[in-house]
């Protein structure tokens, strides 16, 4: 004896109807996480500072910048300019003196002038952190660039 008539029916409509709700709650949650993502607003500036030189001619400013997505990325304005020369590396650092108390490469210099932009992890927000760019050759920080943080308004 059924107890339900036409049950095959009624489960298949029960196993359609939890899958359209599963991928509809799915949408709905994709999309308020595209949302917040977009809330988050653009790129922003925390830290930033001026060149200095030391053994040649260094110019311009570079920026930590805090993407929407949470990556922070160092970027050397598009008025940077240092000497061309073999072996040039971007440098995170901190210095005591001569001595290096934080020395990370953030990688090769990508050309002598212009705005560049790289990829860093979170050494960068350390207090006093700077920026340096080496050249490998000749073993000298050329330019080297004091990272202040910069205050949000409210």
């Amino acid at each position: 004896m059924k107890i339900f008539p036409g049950g095959r029916r009624i489960g298949l409509a029960v196993v359609v109807t939890a899958a359209l709700v599963g991928v509809g709650a799915g949408l709905v949650f994709a999309h308020e996480q595209s949302g917040s993502a977009l809330a988050q607003g653009p790129p922003q500036v925390i830290a930033q500072g001026k060149f200095r030189s030391l053994t040649w001619t260094t110019l311009g400013t570079a920026s930590l910048v805090r993407e929407p997505s949470g990556d922070l990325r160092l970027r050397l304005g598009s008025g940077f300019m240092t000497k061309d020369a073999p072996e040039l590396f971007v440098y995170l650092a901190k210095l005591r003196g001569q001595q290096r108390v934080v020395w990370k490469e953030v990688g090769d210099l990508k050309r002598p002038e212009g705005a560049q932009e790289y990829e860093v992890g979170s050494v960068a927000t350390a207090p006093g952190i700077q920026v340096a760019i080496y050249c490998g050759k000749c073993n000298q920080i050329s330019g080297l660039a004091q990272l202040q943080p910069i205050g949000r308004s409210t």
